[in-house]
């Protein structure tokens, strides 16, 4: 791989980390729109097969 492919590589991937770094600390920086929580349904039981 010559010294130029390397670079494009590195300069492309830190782009990247940083544009997804710069995503995931807007989203949580964001308020949720519903502040209440809702309980899950509770999971029914399989039938047995006989």
């Amino acid at each position: 791989m010559d010294k130029t492919k390397t670079q494009q590589t590195w300069q492309h991937w830190l782009r990247f980390s940083a544009f997804t770094l710069a995503g995931v600390a807007m989203e949580g920086s964001t308020p949720t729109p519903h502040t209440s929580v809702v309980p899950a349904p509770k999971a029914k039981k399989w039938r047995t097969v006989s």
